[in-house]
């Protein structure tokens, strides 16, 4: 399919966080329930919360219009779940922040996909209207791998890369059997390993995280890390 695959809501897991009044949480969560079930083939109630000039920013480059989103609305069958909503209220404009958590049926297995979004609403002769919406989609899950952890002892060390001519230092250790880095001028966090030579930020699992890759030598010794994220990467050399 083309660009946005808009999914038919079948139930609602909520998490609201406390940044308006409740009664105000309540509606626009309403609102929004009803709006994103229109996905699934009730587009008048999806007319009836979006204004005629609303606009539509999504993964890629292009800005979309109402007519175009409407034209590419597709049931797919998915189940979703609201989490993490936060209402933030401006009188008459609010800004919704919320994520949806699709779960897809894909042969004998579910697909997960996250979705971050943000809604501003607007309220437009007497009724709340959706007048721009953004998102951005998480990449898949990492899945964590059962590593030795006196494999983790080959990556131990401090490693240097070059950022505008200046050597920044990164330090990798173990502890027990979990493993931790810490890039200068940053706090520390635990890494998770996805294979044996490939780790992620634990800190950003669900978000899909950033690649984490030590390259060994002969005789499985690391002697290079390489950061890697949005097909951009960072090569850093082990120095002890």
């Amino acid at each position: 399919m083309k660009g946005i695959a808009w999914a038919a809501l079948a139930f609602f897991a909520t998490s609201v966080a406390v940044s308006a009044e409740p009664p105000k949480q309540a509606m626009f969560l309403e609102l929004l329930k009803e709006r994103l079930s229109g996905y699934a083939g009730d587009k008048q109630a999806w007319k009836r919360h979006v204004a005629e000039d609303c606009i539509w920013v999504g993964n890629g480059m292009a800005v979309m219009d109402r007519k175009s989103v409407e034209g590419m609305q597709v049931d797919t069958g998915a189940k979703v779940e609201i989490e993490d909503l936060a209402v933030h209220d401006y009188g008459e404009v609010a800004v919704l922040t919320y994520i949806t958590v699709e779960h897809f049926q894909q042969g004998d297995a579910i697909r997960t996909q996250r979705y971050r979004k943000a809604d501003t609403y607007a309220r437009l002769q007497g009724d709340w209207k959706l007048i721009a919406n953004a998102e951005i989609r998480g990449r898949p899950d990492r899945k964590v791998a059962h590593v030795d952890p006196a494999v983790l002892d080959r990556y131990a060390g401090t490693y240097v890369t070059m950022f505008n001519g200046k050597p920044v230092k990164t330090r990798f250790w173990r502890d027990g059997a979990r493993f931790f880095a810490q890039t200068e001028g940053q706090e520390a966090g635990e890494m998770l390993p996805e294979s044996e030579t490939l780790f992620f930020d634990a800190a950003t699992a669900q978000e899909g995280s950033a690649d984490n890759i030590f390259v060994l030598d002969a005789d499985g010794q690391a002697v290079e890390w390489i950061y890697r994220d949005g097909g951009i990467e960072y090569r850093a050399s082990k120095v002890k």
